[in-house]
């Protein structure tokens, strides 16, 4: 039966346009290289939290007190302030003096908001002295608390202080030592200290080194297998992300085009593998506190990058079979973009880094896609006019009239523009009004005034078009290097727009000079090159500059085989409407 396939699937190939075979290639490294499996390993702690978890250490024990003591280290004397949510009433004493008594558990919330930054329900200051600072955080009810605990640090800042054990024989991941108030009564035989008392013992070393203390036990979690032999080994193609998303979405439009139905059943064996072990990575976000497991940004589901893009293949699937079995998993996404995401007072789109209510370009690409197929799959317009609504506001804050481009952020601390006109934030913001005007009724109030928008952007980013048919990291500075995943998303937006009928066909000789260009960052293997890594939002043209390119980053990958498809199409439409 393989025999067959394989003989098959290269007939097939032989029929097909030289764009479609090179997708195809981009496409089979990705299937040859996903692994559908777990592995075991060992829970770590994750961006530098400290998740002091009382029940977990004392289990069904009947402890109606205890208290976790370990050190903070700094470098020198400093005042840092931390952020600490808790379940139940703590005091948290460091070098044998108060710094929070804790008492209101009714506002409870601890939630990563964007990448590395996080809201706590409460917060404290404190001097600590450069070396070891001791911290003890005591129980104040009869009920044990899950506490979490972090310094306070701006977007993308390091922080300076470091949680270590106060015992230098104890050599595992988590630094916490913990103590019944029972258990230290009984090593003095004295049930009558109160509690002041017995936080001086603690604090006494002598004492302390005497103690039977507990410590965490190691955890064993599931995680995602990666390949380690692949190209792009830096994260699983099994993830619920953003670049997974729109990957498994170009490698479904693959199927369509070619007609090759594997392509399609490899998207649903990952639709349905995520769905399979979705129960038991919400277990290890939420009771396990591991909030860098598998598919966490399902949970966290604190930004659009959590909810829209990663949810295309699922919503692609749900409306080709008219299925509902991801019905819960497209309403979370459709229910946080529409009720939940961030925005400014006109209902703009914006995130809290790396400033409070910043715009980001990318963001259009991370919600309308999305919004686009809801509409379609569940048919109502509310979807439609929410997506036409982003586009036009986008277009507001992040179109420069001078350079005719999108700057790739704004700040509305200062009412002003980021000033870097970022390829592939401009990428993100055709590719998502071309899919979208593909879908949108013509009749729809708001189709007028977006397609004005896609087409005058059109023709300004082809002023930035370089001779070899490329475009820039940095559009309007030719000397940064030239990008691949902006080039695809332009190949694609500008191919569908003459294919729509709104962007005149001679345009389609800047595609094909583009793709032209575009292949020599492809190998014969179909591994893809210069394709710029995660950006998060700089402040001068240099930090765009120098990031740094990965080969076969899925971040491009869904783009540059969208592109291919796209190029396909517009030679078809072409030989069809031969006189332009």
């Amino acid at each position: 039966m393989a025999i067959v396939f394989a003989v098959l699937n290269l007939f097939a190939q032989k029929s097909e346009s030289n764009s479609l075979q090179i997708a195809r290639k981009i496409a089979d490294n990705v299937v040859n290289e996903t692994i559908f499996a777990l592995r075991d390993t060992k829970q770590k702690p994750v961006l530098d939290i400290q998740v002091i978890d009382f029940p977990k250490i004392f289990k069904g024990d009947r402890v109606k007190q205890a208290f976790a003591i370990a050190n903070i280290s700094v470098e020198k004397n400093i005042k840092l302030s931390f952020g600490v949510s808790y379940s139940q009433p703590i005091q948290i004493w460091i070098n044998n003096k108060l710094k929070l008594n804790g008492s209101d558990i009714d506002k409870f919330y601890f939630k990563e908001t964007a990448y590395s930054m996080f809201c706590f329900q409460d917060t404290f200051a404190v001097d600590l002295q450069k070396g070891m600072n001791e911290i003890i955080i005591m129980t104040s009810s009869e009920s044990l608390p899950v506490i979490f605990l972090r310094e306070l640090t701006r977007p993308n800042e390091k922080v300076q202080s470091r949680f270590l054990n106060f015992s230098s024989n104890y050599g595992g991941e988590f630094p916490w030592g913990f103590i019944s108030a029972d258990e230290l009564r009984l090593t003095f035989a004295d049930k009558s200290n109160s509690q002041k008392d017995l936080i001086d013992k603690l604090f006494n070393k002598n004492i302390i080194s005497k103690l039977n203390v507990m410590f965490e036990s190691e955890t064993i979690i599931k995680e995602l297998s990666l390949n380690h032999t692949s190209t792009f080994n830096k994260e699983a193609f099994t993830d619920w992300s953003y670049p997974n998303g729109i990957l498994m979405m170009a490698i479904m439009e693959l199927s369509k085009a070619t007609g090759n139905e594997s392509y399609n059943l490899f998207v649903k064996k990952y639709c349905s593998f995520i769905r399979q072990n979705e129960a038991l990575f919400k277990k290890q976000y939420f009771v396990d506190h591991d909030l860098r497991t598998g598919c966490y940004r399902m949970f966290r589901m604190s930004m659009l990058d959590d909810a829209g893009a990663p949810a295309l293949p699922f919503a692609e699937v749900s409306i080709q079979d008219k299925i509902h079995d991801y019905d819960s998993l497209l309403f979370a996404s459709a229910d946080y973009i529409m009720n939940d995401q961030p925005r400014l007072k006109d209902g703009t789109f914006c995130r809290p880094e790396p400033e409070k209510r910043t715009i980001w370009a990318d963001d259009l690409f991370m919600s309308v896609p999305f919004l686009t197929r809801m509409a379609i799959l569940k048919k109502d317009d509310r979807y439609f006019n929410l997506a036409a609504k982003q586009i036009i506001n986008f277009h507001k804050y992040l179109y420069n009239q001078d350079k005719k481009l999108y700057s790739h952020g704004w700040f509305s601390s200062d009412d002003k523009q980021s000033g870097i006109y970022w390829g592939r934030a401009n990428g993100w913001i055709l590719w998502a009004e071309s899919g979208f005007l593909s879908h949108l009724p013509r009749k729809n109030k708001y189709y007028n005034k977006v397609k004005k928008i896609f087409v005058n952007h059109i023709y300004s980013i082809l002023k930035y078009q370089d001779k070899d048919g490329m475009w820039h990291q940095v559009l309007d500075d030719k000397r940064s290097f030239e990008e691949t995943s902006c080039t695809a998303m332009f190949i694609e937006a500008i191919s569908q727009g003459i294919m729509l009928g709104i962007i005149n066909k001679k345009l389609s000789a800047n595609v094909f000079k583009a793709w032209t260009a575009l292949k020599t960052k492809i190998n014969p293997d179909g591994d893809v090159k210069d394709i710029s890594c995660g950006t998060g939002l700089g402040y001068n043209k240099k930090f765009y500059e120098t990031r740094k390119r990965f080969d076969n980053d899925p971040r491009g990958l869904g783009a540059v085989i969208c592109a291919a498809i796209e190029v396909t199409h517009l030679e078809n439409y072409l030989s069809s409407n031969a006189s332009f």
